[in-house]
């Protein structure tokens, strides 16, 4: 899904934070926020989205008379509180940190911590020290009384059946009913069921109480709190313009974007982030399950997957995901949408059993030596949730504790910052383990030495002592000395095919394009490009005219007998039944047999195959008398399109049979120039599977949260554009779309078949991306019905039929599936697209004159700029038709001792360049 604009949705608000209401060291740096991990500890692979220097933004130093609020925040001595009210008191309000447990209160008042916070320590210390009036510490609930704002840090549980659970939240505002009174604002500040703050809102007016209710979730890192406050936007949603201005002056002096949606966006909002978090999460999980059952090494294939490839930009590791919020945030979407959210039950069926799967590589790794775990002295190294945090709640590591114990095994355990009367320090417990499982990786055990008899798990992959090992070594352009090697290409006028040869051509190599399309080959004998290519018709022209003995054209096998590699670019493709079909790489390999010398040769296989595939192949060729032919397994992960300059740009995965087979991947694309990173052949098919598969889940979690929007009549990419604004664990959080192809969707079922069909993430996503035209047609059957209409008879326009923006490869689009469906439904449907000429299309000026109901199918730059008039209905699942627009209101820098304060109005154009880059905003001063 390439970059697109946003749709012009509704638009959100953004504010610019006013400056510090209090006193504050002069000159203070903001720094920019880390991107510090995610919820289970392990860090995102995604490089740090580097926040922006605001350069209209007022300092962090400057003061002035604007309203100081009384707030209370309740459970004020929990992680979530306790740093919210610090900060808040930092900044100028006044502050109660209410709670019942008088133990955590009267640590905050002796100047300590009850638990780990970046920073917190000395932030609590400077508050009681330098402004004790701001910090009221206390279990006195009646101080709510003389407050404006009470933030209630209290979320929504799920009980046991996966449901949410109203009665925590229920009890706790009627603790709070008797002190409460007109014009204050009670705000939310935890994930709450979508809804309950209407609700609330609803049941305080029916009670009598003019007391607004906001909801503003918190985003924040656990253990960095402090940090991230200044750092992280804020979400704001109100029931009132009270409460939202109540919001507004909380955090604005925060010095962070403030952005505003409405109480049910926000609520949304925050689930949907966490739950694409741990669906993410979970695919990793579920490819260190497949990996690890075949005998791989998740975290080395990962290692070369991500190796300078920006399109795994937020691949992350495996671990065991678990802590207070991905689990039940994610279990909160689910029950939202009647538990039809099939990613979300499949990635917590993966997250829930990592430490089975644990247990299960040790029984195997046992098992070798005539072991069991019964009986076995077993240590867990780090108990917390997540790594560098002191937090245990619903931590898997407890889980993996009860099921060694259960298998009879003797269990000791430790832990950095989690102190415990029947933990035993780290030292001690490797020096007593046969076996050791990492059950939190914290900073301090990276470098632990262990025996060399002991088995050590680490699903994490964060220990010195499992880090995977990958060669890399730099590409190197052909020296003078070089004898350039001659290449045939097979299928060499495709899409993999003719832009290889093209860049091996022009590198030095002498190739021989094979194909047995006679019109493609002629067309690329006249100088013209069979398909669209950035660069593509220039650099043939080069070719042509600058070195046509380099490149040889050809629809005979036999030239094959003359090169020293041999390129295939066709793999394996899937059957109705979704499973790998072999017969079309087998029967290539067969053409090909006749002419190959069985002299050093090597048989380059390019495009993806089911793994095992190459073994397969080459004892194919050695059992027909050709084992001096080498195979190699080099995959293909160039963007379509873009293949001329990405195959200079991406590393290159390089396998072989054989030393000979993989000196030979080595010297063909080394002169291209680019990191050569060499895998086993087995690594490398799955490889390029697990990169494949992973982003078709992550295009399926954006879809199926798209369904779940468009149901309940939210605008999904309203929703997503807020999440991603200026937000660094949202990289990577694509658009929705159709999620279609020659590539992903092969791919993913290829995976599944690899692990007999027990890819449940994989399936999942299936079910969501093939059905997206199906969730747009529901939608206009809805909108239709509001009218009284329906689809039987309306004239229905598809812009654009390709499966990816601006192409003309229309190979397993889904823009046809729409068509059909449309027609099935008694549509007049009229079809048009800017790359492709059909008789069964018309331009698009024709078919929006003819048609009232627009289907955006593939948006290409070309229809951004289309017009639509008052009778014209546009579904467009992309978000993708025009610019989004938000409007910034930013204040002035507050005058010391003015009443009032003067605003301006900035307009900003936001653009998101890529679904897996942060939000750029232009900014022009009205």
């Amino acid at each position: 899904q390439p970059p697109l604009p946003l749709w012009c949705a509704p638009p959100l608000r953004h504010h610019r934070p006013p400056c510090c209401l209090c006193a504050c060291r002069e000159g203070r740096e903001r720094v920019p926020m880390a991107d510090s991990g995610v919820e289970t500890g392990f860090s995102p692979s995604s490089p740090s989205s580097r926040k922006r220097r605001r350069t209209d933004a007022p300092a962090v130093g400057s003061c002035g008379s604007a309203e100081l609020l009384d707030v209370a925040v309740i459970d004020g001595a929990g992680r979530v509180g306790l740093p919210l009210g610090l900060v808040l008191a930092e900044l100028g309000h006044r502050v109660r940190l209410l709670d019942r447990d008088s133990a955590a209160l009267e640590t905050i008042r002796k100047g300590s911590l009850p638990f780990l916070e970046e920073k917190g320590l000395d932030l609590l210390t400077r508050c009681l020290a330098e402004f004790p009036d701001r910090l009221q510490i206390s279990s006195d609930y009646s101080l709510v009384r003389e407050c404006t704002v009470i933030i209630v840090t209290v979320g929504t549980p799920v009980d046991e059946h996966l449901n949410p659970d109203f009665t925590v939240g229920e009890a706790g505002v009627r603790a709070l009913r008797p002190f409460l009174r007109d014009g204050q604002t009670l705000m939310l500040r935890s994930p709450v069921f979508p809804g309950t703050a209407e609700r609330l809102a609803a049941k305080l007016k029916e009670e009598g109480l003019d007391v607004g209710v906001a909801f503003c979730p918190e985003r924040l890192a656990e253990g960095r709190r402090v940090t991230e406050l200044r750092e992280v936007p804020q979400l704001l949603a109100g029931s009132s313009a009270s409460a939202l201005a109540h919001s507004r002056l909380l955090f604005g002096p925060l010095a962070v974007d403030l952005v505003e949606l409405g109480l049910l966006e926000a609520e949304v909002a925050v689930l949907f982030l966490n739950a694409w978090r741990y669906v993410v999460l979970g695919t990793a999980n579920q490819f260190y399950h497949i990996a690890t059952s075949k005998g791989l090494d998740f975290g080395r294939v990962r290692k070369a997957i991500m190796h300078r490839y920006r399109r795994a930009l937020g691949f992350p590791g495996a671990g065991l995901t678990a802590g207070p919020r991905l689990f039940k945030d994610t279990m909160q979407l689910a029950a939202y949408c009647r538990h039809t959210f099939s990613l979300g039950h499949a990635a917590m069926l993966v997250n829930e059993t990592m430490p089975d799967c644990l247990l299960d590589q040790a029984k195997r790794e046992l098992a070798l030596s005539g072991r069991t775990l019964a009986g076995a002295k077993c240590g867990i190294l780090g108990m917390a949730f997540k790594p560098d945090s002191d937090d245990g709640c619903e931590s898997l590591a407890f889980k993996l504790r009860r099921l060694l114990s259960w298998e009879g095994a003797e269990v000791r355990c430790t832990d950095a910052h989690l102190h415990r009367e029947d933990f035993v320090d780290a030292g001690s417990l490797i020096e007593w383990s046969d076996v050791v499982f990492v059950g939190c990786p914290h900073e301090g055990y990276k470098d632990l030495a262990f025996r060399d008899t002991q088995l050590v798990f680490d699903c994490w992959g964060a220990l010195d002592h499992t880090q995977p090992t990958v060669n890399i070594e730099p590409g190197q352009p052909l020296r003078g000395e070089e004898a350039p090697l001659k290449v045939a290409i097979i299928g060499g006028a495709g899409h993999v095919g003719l832009p290889l040869s093209l860049v091996l051509a022009d590198c030095g190599h002498h190739v021989f394009s094979v194909d047995v399309d006679h019109a493609k080959l002629d067309s690329i004998r006249a100088g013209k490009f069979p398909f669209l290519e950035a660069g593509g018709p220039e650099l043939l022209t080069r070719c042509l005219k600058e070195f046509p003995e380099r490149l040889t054209l050809t629809d005979q096998y036999s030239s094959v007998r003359e090169c020293d590699i041999i390129i295939v670019t066709i793999g394996t493709p899937v059957d109705e039944h979704l499973n790998p079909c072999f017969s079309v790489i087998e029967v290539c390999v067969k053409s090909l047999r006749p002419h190959l010398r069985n002299d050093g040769q090597t048989l380059v296989l390019r495009s993806t195959l089911f793994p095992g595939t190459s073994a397969r192949v080459r004892a194919a060729l050695e059992k027909g008398g050709l084992g001096g032919v080498g195979l190699s397994f080099c995959p293909e992960r160039i963007a379509q399109g873009e293949a001329l300059r990405e195959l200079r740009e991406l590393p290159q995965i390089v396998s072989g049979s054989s030393a000979a087979a993989l000196a030979h991947a080595k010297a063909l694309f080394g002169p291209l120039g680019v990191d050569l990173i060499e895998l086993e052949l087995q690594e490398a098919e799955a490889a390029k599977l697990f990169l494949n598969a992973w982003r078709y889940v992550v295009f399926g979690t954006a879809n199926q949260f798209y369904h779940i929007a468009t149901s309940k009549g939210l605008d999904f990419e309203r929703i997503r554009s807020a999440i991603v604004d200026n937000y660094p664990r949202a990289a990577g959080f694509p658009r929705s779309g159709f999620t279609a192809g020659p590539c992903l969707f092969k791919d993913t079922m290829q995976l599944a078949a690899y692990c007999r069909h027990t890819f449940s993430l994989g399936h999942a996503a299936m079910l969501v991306n093939e059905t997206m035209p199906d969730s747009v047609l529901e939608l206009a059957r809805r909108h239709l019905a509001q009218e009284r209409r329906q689809l039987a008879g309306s004239r229905c326009g598809i812009l654009g039929m390709a499966f990816k923006p601006d192409n003309d490869d229309l190979r397993e689009s889904l823009a046809f599936k729409l068509r059909r469906l449309l027609l099935w439904e008694g549509a007049e449907v009229l079809c048009t697209d800017v790359y492709m000429r059909r008789d069964d299309f018309v331009d698009a000026a024709r078919l929006l004159e003819r048609c009232d109901l627009i289907f955006v199918g593939c948006p290409h730059r070309e229809y951004r700029q289309l017009t639509f008039d008052g009778r014209h209905q546009v579904f467009d699942c992309w978000g993708a038709l025009g610019h989004h627009s938000l409007p910034i209101a930013a204040p002035a820098p507050l005058m010391a001792a003015a009443a009032t304060t003067a605003t301006t109005t900035t307009t900003a154009a936001v653009e998101v360049p890529a679904a897996a880059a942060p939000v750029a905003k232009r900014v022009a001063v009205a």
